[in-house]
């Protein structure tokens, strides 16, 4: 979620947070767009993991009735619980840069209060890239990344033919100058049917 639309605080990404329930909104918007872009681009069948904080955050009434939602914890495989070898590509909406990348709004790897590094093979990650990692042991490709120009950079730095949607540019660990919510919704639908052609 930090890396939805807007998002810059503590204020917008928990329960406790005075704007949560606004950006809960724009959250299951961009995963709606992203949705709306794989369904047009021939998807068949879709899983959506609910993957921030404690993985209620999407609001399920409005979400398409074609989808499967996965909620809450624990699982098996984390964030891309749900995958197996029978889906065509995978897609990160509202990514943030790792712990060892500071140039990304609220950069963190699972637990920033837990984790200081999370390394595969020796090499520091990121969610995105264990999450790409996943995938790949299905031989399932990632198709699009969303979230703030840190992470854009340095997902599509690890996976070269992923496209990218940066919705916003960080300038502080809390702070950043950001899209509004229609155009971002509308990059993410370009960007996931330009990521279904090259794949």
């Amino acid at each position: 979620m930090e890396g939805v639309v807007g998002v810059v605080t503590a204020d917008q990404l928990g329960p406790q947070g005075f704007e949560y329930e606004r950006f809960r909104n724009f959250m299951t918007q961009e995963v709606n767009a992203a949705i709306e872009a794989a369904f047009e681009a021939g998807a068949t069948e879709i899983v959506v993991s609910d993957s921030h904080g404690n993985g209620e955050n999407l609001l399920i009434e409005k979400l398409p009735k074609n989808v499967l939602l996965v909620r809450s914890w624990p699982r098996p495989l984390m964030m891309m619980q749900g995958i197996d070898e029978t889906f065509a590509g995978a897609i990160f909406i509202g990514y943030h840069t790792g712990t060892t990348n500071p140039e990304g709004v609220r950069a963190h790897t699972i637990s920033s209060a837990r984790l200081a590094d999370v390394r595969l093979k020796g090499a520091s990650f990121s969610e995105a890239g264990l999450n790409a990692a996943i995938a790949g042991h299905f031989n399932v490709p990632v198709i699009m990344v969303s979230g703030d120009d840190g992470v854009v950079k340095e997902t599509t730095a690890l996976l070269a033919d992923v496209e990218g949607a940066v919705v916003k540019w960080a300038s502080g660990f809390h702070s950043a100058k950001t899209m509004m919510p229609e155009a971002a919704y509308q990059l993410i639908r370009e960007k996931v049917k330009k990521g279904h052609r090259s794949d």
